[in-house]
């Protein structure tokens, strides 16, 4: 790679001002919303990985904390390079060794790194060479299978604790915070429940995809213009694994027609091989597109059979149903009562499982180790969840409730009594609200 695409990606090495020309940071100017999570990783020594989906701001927050980092002033101690732009591992071990013995930066962002072959052996180099030493090496994924393997072959050369991260789309508290509803407490939040129930409708739109937020408010819809940039990442990410956008499609589709119910791999797509089902789905949940969750008694024996799948954010429901050519937009008016239920429950295990991975700070995070369902002779308990010391039942009821259960903690649409907690204030305070409702109860 030439010394001057290099500084092409490095501009704050020659000027200050540098972020009035980023391509990603210059899109939050003319946004209506924009977040800051500068502060979603630690500030620590070592390699660390943070991946998740495509198109979820993860160069964007790297930029962000670039620009905080040099505090306005032009420095070559920080160090950024796309891992797209670069041949091999080879190139990129050249890379970094060069600037390294250049500019000696402190810190050093690796974007995409899941995109190079065998990058694990050019950072092991990196690492046991000692040019790594006291610094701040960020790497950034979109696999989380590639990220998961690479790693296991690098014992002890990532940062002490934890060293990956999982960067998901906005939680329904980051998007209610966005649409000016700031509150601390799940008390406090009781207040706004009618702003926090109009966010909700919304999320149950555009979920956490801050673009999807934005067209969605310039808008009043969703439509092919923003469904086209969601869908060429997914089939982008699957060509990548050689596998059949067309038969991940159908298999979205199956997700969509069952959501909320538990299924086995032949109910979900009836012509396909099941190893099939199960290679795609498990291909779809390392995209951070789907994932699911098992029955309590078979997840303790490893041999589940039905599962709850879920998309892991309400906007890829929609996204999935436009691949499918079943919708070509979509709007508020859309969101009937049968569809808000379906949401209501695909948001409480995506804002949960969210929270727990945040609470716990796992590297191999999860989400079945803590969240799982039930289903006895005397009905379905769509989630228990463990948040720590406790356990608790938990039934999305955003409909009318017929018939309730003892040691349920039913999840509704506007009602709060001693067994009941309106969605959008459970979704901002998943924990703090079930502790507000035991006060109640005593």
């Amino acid at each position: 790679m030439r010394m001057e695409d290099i500084v092409l990606q490095n501009p704050w090495w020659k000027k200050s001002g540098w972020e009035k020309e980023d391509r990603y940071l210059k899109q939050l100017e003319g946004a209506r919303y924009t977040y800051d999570r500068k502060d979603y990783l630690p500030d620590k020594k070592g390699v660390v990985i943070i991946y998740g989906p495509r198109q979820v701001g993860k160069t964007t927050w790297i930029k962000q904390r670039i620009s905080e980092l040099l505090g306005g002033k032009p420095s070559a101690k920080v160090f950024y390079i796309n891992s797209e732009t670069v041949k091999d591992r080879f190139e990129l071990y050249e890379v970094i060794k060069m600037v390294f013995g250049l500019y000696n930066p402190n810190y050093v962002f690796i974007d995409e790194i899941s995109s190079i072959a065998d990058w694990e052996k050019t950072l092991k180099i990196i690492v046991d060479a000692g040019l790594a030493e006291d610094k701040h090496i960020v790497l950034t994924g979109s696999s989380s299978v590639n990220i998961m393997k690479k790693t296991e072959r690098l014992p002890g050369r990532m940062a002490s604790g934890q060293y990956k991260f999982r960067y998901y789309p906005l939680s329904f508290g980051e998007v209610a915070r966005l649409y000016g509803v700031k509150v601390n407490n799940p008390k406090d939040a009781l207040g706004y429940l009618n702003e926090l129930n109009r966010v909700l409708y919304s999320y149950f739109l555009h979920g956490g995809f801050i673009k999807a937020i934005n067209y969605l408010s310039e808008n009043s819809a969703l439509d092919e213009n923003i469904f086209s940039v969601y869908s060429a990442w997914i089939d982008g990410e699957l060509a990548k694994v050689k596998r059949s956008p067309e038969i991940a499609t159908y298999i979205m589709d199956g997700i969509a027609n069952s959501l909320t119910n538990d299924v086995s791999w032949s109910s979900l797509a009836r012509t396909i091989s099941h190893p099939t089902v199960a290679d795609y789905v498990e291909i779809l949940k390392n995209m951070f597109v789907v994932d699911y969750i098992e029955k309590s008694k078979r997840a303790r024996v490893g041999i589940p059979k039905n599962k709850k799948i879920y998309f892991i954010d309400p906007f890829l429901f929609w996204l999935s149903l436009f691949k499918s050519r079943k919708i070509t937009s979509v709007t508020l008016a859309d969101i009937d009562e049968k569809t808000a239920g379906m949401l209501a429950e695909l948001s409480a295990y995506g804002n949960m499982k969210q929270y727990v991975d945040l609470k716990t700070r796992e590297n191999d995070f999860d989400s079945r180790r803590y969240i799982y369902f039930e289903k006895e002779r005397s009905g379905e308990t769509d989630f228990v969840v463990n948040f720590g010391k406790d356990v608790f039942r938990l039934e999305c009821k955003f409909g009318k409730l017929k018939k309730e259960k003892e040691g349920e903690i039913y999840l509704t649409k506007d009602e709060f009594d001693y067994n009941k907690i309106p969605l959008s204030i459970f979704l901002m305070f998943p924990e703090d609200s079930i502790r507000l409702l035991r006060r109640q109860r005593s």
